[in-house]
């Protein structure tokens, strides 16, 4: 039978059961801190980025403000010059560059250079080449960089320059007819240095404040989480003392129902009744007291050291139980059967690895139907330094569906809470198998697949020098 749907555990995801709750909280609190912290984050991100566009673009516009007002000044005095001498030629040609710009070229139709205005007669070649052929009836405006490289033998002097160039292209008209065309740069290098400085500035202060966000995010999920804790502990040290304080009561109500059944009229199947269920009754509220009771302890911060590690041979204990399961799988007509080596050593604690035992075979048989076949595997797989006890129960039964799968673990969850309550789970039994898993380091895994059985199993890792002993 293909099993599907495979739920893993891992043992990270136990860290509550070893830390006493404590686990579960600092889960939610590295939650909460990087939720808010990915919150301000996308802020100050999104704040950084539309402050330096806005800047950008401020920038930007205002020099194309400068280099159009100082297109018009340079166009009307070569209209001007069309009407009348060439002298208005030379008086362009005499006058020198505004602060900033680069180049100023009036190229006529023909391709004659007219006015040749450049702050680097060496570099004239070099911005004659951002204009060649740009040819346009409107004004345009171009962003473009000037980049010297240091292999460059033509540009010796000039190794290394970078300029970044706003250039503009403007037709000059007689009788609406374009005659020649302006070619005009201004140097916005500077900008381009403030824009990047001031890019460098906001980001080192947006990680500045993220970084005293994430430090307030902990702070304030922590402060948050106080209240819920501190009732999460009274609630679990209630659970502890109440178990504990009602084991002596019910252990004493049931010695008091057997004495009355053996005092008991035999012939009065009424009372034989009562008593019957009366037993069965406090029967089932000793195992859900003896459950939370295990449970309150595994949820204590001294769990973990509570393990009585020992190495022993599991095999005779698996034998024991399915001894034991044999009336009640008789009665349901389900074949009980154990495969395993002739020995199996284990490292780890004897009477929680049988209670694990015990819980994965217990569930098995409940959720199986008549007819059916419960299988219990122990092997041994060797990793290198360590040595892993492997122990899978395999049924027949209903199934486990993929939705439920995520949840099977969960304290009091029942996937069929109705037959659940007639097989008289608690949904406690997994949750503890689970805390004995993590309380031996291991990791627990369900697989199953609707209507088709299912596979309950469990690695229990420990040093190979150990079992060489």
């Amino acid at each position: 039978m293909k099993l599907s749907g495979e739920s893993d555990t891992k043992s990270k995801k136990l860290s509550f059961f070893r830390k006493g709750g404590k686990g579960v909280f600092a889960q939610t609190r590295n939650r909460l801190t990087l939720f808010y912290s990915i919150i301000l984050t996308l802020f100050l991100s999104v704040f950084v980025g539309l402050a330096l566009l806005v800047f950008y673009f401020v920038i930007t516009n205002e020099q194309e403000q400068t280099l159009r007002i100082l297109s018009d000044r340079e166009v009307d005095m070569a209209e001007r010059a069309l009407d009348g001498s060439r002298g208005a030629w030379k008086e362009q040609q005499r006058r020198m560059l505004a602060e900033n710009q680069v180049f100023y070229y009036v190229i006529e139709n023909d391709g004659d250079l007219t006015i040749n205005k450049d702050n680097n007669e060496d570099l004239r070649d070099r911005y004659l080449s951002l204009v060649d052929e740009w040819v346009t009836d409107e004004v345009e405006v171009n962003r473009t960089t000037v980049e010297i490289s240091e292999n460059d033998p033509l540009y010796e002097d000039y190794q290394n320059t970078d300029m970044d160039l706003l250039v503009l292209a403007r037709p000059v008209k007689d009788e609406g007819e374009r005659v020649a065309m302006l070619y005009m740069a201004i140097d916005n290098s500077f900008y381009s240095s403030i824009i990047k400085w001031i890019m460098i500035i906001f980001i080192g202060f947006a990680l500045v404040f993220a970084v005293i966000g994430v430090v307030l995010s902990h702070w304030m999920s922590k402060r948050a989480l106080k209240p819920v804790e501190l009732a999460y502990n009274l609630q679990r040290e209630f659970v502890s003392n109440a178990s504990h304080e009602l084991r002596t009561p019910l252990s004493v109500i049931l010695s008091a129902v057997e004495a009355l059944g053996m005092e008991a009229d035999k012939d009065n199947p009424f009372t034989m009744k009562v008593l019957e269920t009366l037993k069965h009754e406090v029967k089932r509220m000793s195992s859900l007291i003896s459950e939370l009771l295990a449970l309150a302890r595994s949820d204590s911060e001294q769990a973990a050291v509570e393990l009585k590690k020992e190495l022993f041979d599991i095999r005779p204990i698996a034998e024991q139980m399915i001894e034991s399961f044999s009336k009640l799988g008789s009665e349901k007509q389900i074949n009980l059967r154990l495969v395993a080596p002739e020995r199996v050593l284990v490292f780890g604690d004897r009477d929680k690895l049988a209670q694990l035992m015990y819980i994965f075979t217990d569930n098995a048989i409940k959720y199986t139907p008549a007819g059916g076949q419960v299988e219990i595997a122990l092997e041994k797989q060797s990793n290198k330094k360590l040595e892993e006890f492997v122990l899978s129960v395999t049924d027949s039964g209903i199934g486990i569906l993929p939705e439920d799968q995520l949840k099977i673990f969960e304290r009091f969850y029942r996937a069929d809470k109705v037959r659940s309550r007639k097989e008289g789970g608690f949904g406690l039994g997994l949750s503890i198998a689970q805390m004995i898993t993590a309380a031996h380091e291991g990791e627990i895994k369900v697989a199953s697949e609707g209507g088709k059985g299912s596979v309950f199993s469990a690695k229990i890792p420990f040093a190979s020098t150990v079992s060489s002993l």
